[in-house]
């Protein structure tokens, strides 16, 4: 940025502030995208993109994570025009169908290595992430350089039976973990947080649970939710519930604790029954034939079904502790096919940000 004599690149690797906007005040900006088979989304949402910010004032890198697709990508469907603001586009082809986080995961870390991106967009591309919010981020990311920018959903646009299962799904969330989660995989992160983002095995499980996980620090901006370019979601109740435990997975620690606090109060309340029950069966008159039996039978069961659920999660515990985790900067590799570059910057980066 002309004229501004704070330095731009103080060290990106070592994940130190870098400058105003960490980014954009140079603004060169990855946007990450998982696509499964949807093309047709994906070519609208480069369209609209490039209609947005046909001003150039942002220089966009597009890292499009082909997550197993049957369908082959038409890239003559990708009409962009040498002036377009999209200067880069990438697809990196994955072996298998990680799913939707892993595939973001996978996409973050592709990126790991540059030297000329200032932050990364992490987005869907069929629609449900607007373009018009990008600019929404962007502004929010020059307030708060050195935080991540997370898109909070004030108003959604999915059916009924699915606003009830996502409001369950943060009930259930809330519970386990004690934590509220109000935001999904839309958001801004500056380069240097990316490169402690990375490294952390929970990113490889759900990318909003382990940003709030990770203790860097993030501010919200409300957005709306979009509607779908074309066809249906693939967000069922199966793919809800999938979501759900991937999220609460990164808190299973928290979890585990939390199962232990629940099962000491209901062991102590058991045990306590246990001796109410005695106490009415041989000091008193008020015992009916046979009831006293029957009740610290069933007290005992409650008791020794608590023991084994505590024990059974313990054993867990211990084998998810001593196991090498996926750290996906290390790992991810292991799950690219292929990286296809569709369009190359004419210019070195440097050159087109002096331009900019």
């Amino acid at each position: 940025m002309a004229g501004d004599d704070t330095p731009y690149d103080e060290d990106r690797k070592t994940g130190e502030s870098v400058g105003p906007f960490n980014a954009i005040c140079a603004p060169h900006v990855a946007i990450v995208t998982p696509v499964l088979d949807d093309w047709k989304s994906f070519a609208k949402l480069l369209g609209k993109i490039s209609d947005q910010f046909s001003d150039g004032t942002v220089a966009f890198h597009i890292v499009a994570v082909d997550d197993g697709s049957t369908t082959p990508l038409d890239s003559e469907s990708l009409a962009l025009s040498s002036s377009s603001c999209i200067v880069e586009l990438n697809v990196m082809v994955l072996a298998l169908n990680l799913g939707h986080q892993r595939a973001i995961a996978a996409g973050l870390c592709a990126l790991l290595d540059r030297t000329d991106i200032d932050a990364v967009i992490v987005m869907d591309s069929d629609g449900e992430d607007r373009p018009e919010d990008i600019a929404t981020l962007l502004a929010a990311s020059r307030t708060h350089p050195a935080e991540i920018v997370l898109a909070r959903r004030t108003e959604r646009s999915e059916t009924r039976a699915f606003k009830i299962g996502y409001l369950a799904y943060r009930l259930v969330f809330r519970l386990l973990t004690g934590r509220a989660v109000a935001f999904g995989n839309f958001s801004l992160i500056p380069f240097a947080l990316l490169q402690r983002l990375v490294r952390l095995p929970e990113l490889w499980n759900n990318l909003a649970a382990a940003l709030m996980r990770s203790r860097m620090p993030y501010i919200t901006v409300a957005t709306r939710r979009g509607v779908r370019y074309f066809g249906q979601s693939r967000m069922n109740l199966t793919a809800l519930v999938i979501h759900g435990l991937s999220a609460v997975s990164v808190y299973v620690d928290v979890v585990f604790i939390r199962i232990l606090i629940a099962a000491a109060a209901i062991s102590g309340a058991s045990l306590l029954a246990m001796a109410v029950v005695v106490v009415i069966r041989f000091m008193t008159d008020l015992a009916i034939p046979g009831w006293a039996t029957i009740a610290a039978g069933d007290l005992a069961i409650v008791l020794f079904q608590t023991i084994v659920l505590v024990v059974a999660t313990a054993l867990m515990m211990l084998s998810n502790r001593s196991s090498l985790p996926i750290v996906p900067a290390r790992d991810y590799s292991s799950f690219v096919l292929r990286m296809i570059e569709l369009k190359q910057l004419a210019v070195p980066a440097e050159a087109r940000r002096d331009e900019l």
